[in-house]
């Protein structure tokens, strides 16, 4: 199900402050070039200076140094045949999914990400470019039930889905009193979207709410079949921020304690987990969550102690906290989905 109205509102709202006039006079100079390039009279005298222009001009091929390699690859059949291919896609096809099947199929050099980005420059409105910012951007918005969007190559079927789908966005943007030009310029807002979730999430590696942490940390060990406890108290002076139990056979009870640190002393952390290992014989992992900067400091005063002790401490990132409460989520809503979770009544 796709992102709230609201947010979506307000991702485009910070998007339209972010991109410039400058952004949009580029992508509208990029369409410029390549309608002019390839307009159906301009197809039929593209010469090898065009197809130069036109690849120094693709950001699909921006990674390849050696350009020539590309357009001698393109031009291994002769200029005669890639005309006629490219007319065959732009002008003679019956719709954009077989204009895109001809592009990946009889040109080469030219694949998903290209492909789409050529259609996407010559008709804007109805085509959009299938590249990694993209897919991502979609699966932030939550726009993928119908997309595969982990595949980097799709065939013509998917990318009309594709099409439909920016369609979607694009017809509630409009409904939202939003402005959108045309497909090229969804294009950089799902690129901005991605941008926006990445500084987002590296904000949060470098901070977090410890209160957040814990709960996040209860409800994956719930999530999982453990019994959760929250502030645990193991032994006198000896509390733990979290601790996940469960009884097996033969073997009585057995636990894991997370201890978040946020701020705070690491010494009068490390103090409090050796007592609560000495306090609490079920303990089975003490494991300490927070930054990655702070759990290599963690490691480096662990690693001074005692090697029973040391064996004892695990250590957990807190953006892995964060990514196994993701995939927990996702393995929940497929289980749903396949009817494996349903109550019994």
């Amino acid at each position: 199900m796709p992102v709230s109205d609201e947010r979506l509102s307000d991702f485009f709202q910070d998007f339209k402050e972010f991109e410039s006039s400058e952004d949009l006079e580029e992508r509208r100079e990029k369409k410029r070039f390549f309608q002019d390039k390839l307009s159906s009279e301009n197809i039929e005298n593209l010469t090898e200076g065009d197809v130069r222009e036109l690849i120094r001009e693709f950001w699909s091929f921006q990674m390849w140094t050696n350009k020539d390699y590309v357009v001698k690859e393109i031009l291994k059949d002769g200029i005669d045949q890639l005309r006629k291919t490219l007319r065959m896609a732009l002008y003679e096809s019956t719709d954009k999914s077989e204009a895109y099947e001809i592009l990946i199929n009889d040109v080469r050099m030219i694949g998903p990400a290209s492909a789409s980005e050529l259609l996407t420059c010559v008709f804007p409105e109805r085509c959009g470019i299938w590249n990694e910012k993209a897919r991502r951007g979609l699966e932030i918005l939550s726009y993928s039930d119908k997309l595969p969007l982990e595949n980097k190559k799709i065939e013509g079927e998917e990318y009309e889905t594709f099409n439909e789908t920016l369609s979607e966005i694009e017809e509630e943007l409009d409904k939202l009193g939003h402005d959108l030009e045309d497909f090229l310029e969804l294009d950089y807002f799902l690129y901005y979207v991605v941008e926006k979730s990445l500084e987002a999430e590296e904000k949060k590696r470098k901070d977090f709410s410890h209160d957040e942490m814990i709960e996040t940390l209860l409800e994956i060990g719930d999530g999982l079949g453990f019994d959760v406890d929250k502030e645990y108290q193991a032994g006198p002076g000896a509390q733990i921020d979290v601790r996940w139990s469960t009884k097996v056979a033969n073997l009585g009870r057995i636990a894991y304690a997370f201890e978040v640190q946020r701020r705070g002393s690491r010494d009068s952390a490390i103090l409090n987990l050796q007592k609560a290992r000495n306090a609490d014989p079920s303990l089975q992992k003490l494991v300490i969550v927070s930054t990655k900067d702070q759990l290599e400091k963690f490691k480096d005063e662990i690693n001074a102690l005692d090697e029973r002790f040391r064996k004892f401490v695990s250590y957990m990132s807190v953006d892995k906290v964060f990514s196994a409460s993701q995939k927990l989520v996702d393995l929940k809503e497929i289980l749903q989905d396949a009817g494996l979770m349903e109550e019994i009544g």
